[in-house]
């Protein structure tokens, strides 16, 4: 399988970015082949200054960005949630990657192309709320990744583990350690 993983913590010492590189890791073991977008690591600039109106002058970090997604099978997601929503730099990812006529097309205001259709993708999600709360409706982060980013393009999300509670005592190195092996499990 052609994985893409998306390191979408900026913070390169993060227990977020520690569980991509060991899921990295577990991915190349079990003989897949391994793609990285790390965007702790990148010279990106994650915003969107005209929205779709206009193009950036230099796109082509968002091209290479594309150009791997087209050719990966499976994508993992890797990010943490703050104020109920992805960081700033992996929305801007989404911004500019997942655009229209690469990711979908509107044929009419209600008929729309979903052009990255037959792939897939895991979320691997943190958390300092629950668990619970951060996969429910009223949370909205799983859902809104499942319906409005990805499942609008087309790929659908095939596994979701999500660690609650991370700065708390709840957190412990045990459940860490757990929450690592977990989501490095899912590509053996």
């Amino acid at each position: 399988m052609k994985l893409l993983v998306i390191q979408g913590h900026p913070d390169s010492e993060s227990f977020t970015h520690v569980n991509a590189m060991n899921y990295i890791e577990s991915a190349k073991a079990a003989g897949h082949e391994v793609t990285v977008i790390d965007l702790s690591d990148t010279d990106f600039n994650p915003n969107l200054a005209f929205g779709y109106r206009q193009h950036m002058a230099d796109e082509s970090v968002s091209n290479r960005f594309q150009k791997l997604i087209k050719e990966s099978d499976h994508l993992a997601f890797f990010f943490p949630v703050w104020w109920g929503a992805e960081p700033a730099l992996l929305k801007g990812f989404l911004d500019r990657t997942l655009t229209p006529g690469f990711a979908y097309h509107y044929q009419s205001p209600t008929k729309i192309d979903q052009l990255l259709k037959g792939k897939t993708a895991d979320l691997f999600i943190t958390s300092r709320g629950p668990a619970w709360f951060t996969k429910s409706l009223f949370g909205s982060v799983v859902y809104r990744w499942k319906r409005l980013v990805l499942g609008f393009t087309g790929i659908k999300v095939k596994k979701v583990l999500v660690m609650g509670n991370m700065n708390t005592k709840k957190s412990s190195e045990r459940k860490r350690k757990d929450f690592i092996n977990r989501c490095a499990d899912t590509v053996k």
